[in-house]
């Protein structure tokens, strides 16, 4: 690639959710001086979350079935200064119904949003930093959100003159998205689409769905507490999601025992909260605990874009399951008087899915070593764009066949073969034979 690829793309997911995300806390604080505190929870809890859960879904099936039109950045781009509209219209008019509105609408796109830069975080950042570079991106929405809080005593996000800041934002997002590459949405040349992939697949979905649920119930659920510093506490959710992201990509394994634990930390909390600043730190852990929940159900279906690129449209799906599941969860807890009790009992009754699954022999098959020798080999050559006759000859290579042994098989002189390992040697970037081996049995994008 050209540029750092992986750069700009941590630069595109930062900008753009430090954009919306500071529009979002905006638009939210605004409807407080035209309503109620439950109908501005209700407005921003559950309808701005259910609109961006129906256009994550929109945007998955428009890339599988429409991807000549949305895999272009050009699509993103123009999707992008659309949005400015509603966001102007949001921040600037002053009447509640047509603030509400316009806040559905831009939620809307807030939702192809994240489909596009998710897409993008499974397409170029390499599977070994993807954890890290979307909780680094994040990281950096989150901290500039929380900057922003704090300009004018709080004030300033609900002034018109915060829309500026806002046009800012959206045009380095633009510039960014102008600085990468398509999206180059292509199938993979292996196409392996066998039963036993499919139902790794849906045991995923299981996986993220009894997180998600899990994690919303026992979050939602803390208790309020006074004398608590809220943009604090928020600000602590950056530093969760870089350190999951770092501990994800480093050890899954460790990784996913750490998502388990911070499940159960809300049960911990709840005897902790005692008052004043010991409340801030105990629910700021809570956040920061709740990073790796985040970073878990984006990266888990990002792992099957780089198994298998026909699954890229399938990369933003666990975003879309987090946003579903908190739209449900706020709802039940809204409109729904239930005890304690019994939130503590539906709570541990979904732990018994979770360890089914991290014990299920197919799910520690696919999940740790989730690439074929077939499947890692086509990766690989697509990766350094290898010729079918270079392929053959890293398959002869592998198997050990000396240079004579391999060109009787494909009835070429010694050397042809010797000038094909050449070419792979310098496509690779590899100084031996040996080192061509070891880099193909290690690789995973």
């Amino acid at each position: 690639m050209k540029r750092n690829i992986s750069l700009i793309v941590l630069c595109i997911i930062a900008f753009c959710f430090l954009y919306t995300g500071s529009v979002y806390m905006s638009e939210s604080y605004i409807l407080f001086k035209y309503f109620d505190d439950l109908t501005v929870d209700l407005i921003t809890s559950l309808l701005f979350y259910l609109f961006q859960a129906i256009c994550i879904i929109i945007f998955i099936f428009c890339l599988k079935r429409y991807n000549h039109i949305f895999n272009k950045k050009r699509t993103f781009i123009i999707l992008l200064i659309i949005g400015v509209i509603p966001m102007l219209m949001s921040m600037l008019i002053n009447n509640g119904m047509l603030i509400t509105f316009f806040s559905l609408i831009f939620n809307l796109l807030i939702g192809i949003y994240f489909g596009y830069y998710i897409t993008l975080l499974a397409r170029y950042v390499p599977k070994e930093k993807t954890g890290l570079y979307f909780g680094i991106a994040y990281a950096i929405g989150s901290i500039g959100t929380y900057i922003l809080s704090l300009v004018g005593d709080g004030n300033f996000i609900i002034n018109k003159e915060a829309s500026v800041v806002y046009l800012i934002l959206c045009a380095f997002t633009i510039y960014f998205v102008q600085s990468s590459d398509d999206l180059d949405y292509k199938s993979n040349s292996t196409n392996v689409k066998d039963i036993k992939y499919l139902n790794y697949m849906v045991i995923i979905v299981v996986l993220i769905c009894s997180i998600s649920i899990l994690g919303s119930n026992l979050y939602y659920s803390l208790p309020t507490s006074s004398n608590v510093n809220w943009y604090f506490i928020r600000s602590f959710y950056s530093f969760g999601l870089i350190i999951a992201g770092f501990i994800i990509d480093k050890k899954r394994s460790i990784g996913e025992i750490v998502v388990i634990a911070s499940l159960t930390y809300p049960l911990i909390s709840s005897s902790l909260l005692s008052g004043g600043f010991t409340n801030t730190l105990v629910l700021s852990l809570s956040y920061a605990f709740r990073g790796f929940i985040t970073i878990y159900y984006v990266i888990v279906f990002s792992d099957l874009y780089h198994d298998n690129k026909d699954y890229l449209y399938l990369a933003p799906f666990g975003l879309f399951i987090s946003r579903i599941t908190e739209v449900i969860i706020t709802f039940i807890l809204m409109h729904t008087n239930i005890s304690n009790t019994i939130v503590l009992i539906f709570s541990a009754l979904l732990f018994i899915p979770l360890l089914i699954i991290f014990n299920h022999q197919q799910f520690i098959k696919y999940h740790n070593n989730p690439i074929n020798d077939d499947r890692r080999l086509a990766l690989f050559s697509e990766r350094y764009q290898l010729t079918n006759r270079e392929m053959e000859i890293i398959t002869c290579l592998k198997e050990g066949l000396s240079d004579n042994e391999i060109a009787d098989k494909y009835f070429i002189s010694k050397n042809t073969v010797r000038f094909h390992i050449s070419n792979i040697l310098k496509k690779t970037n590899c100084n031996s034979r040996v080192e061509i081996i070891r880099n193909l049995n290690k690789f995973e994008y």
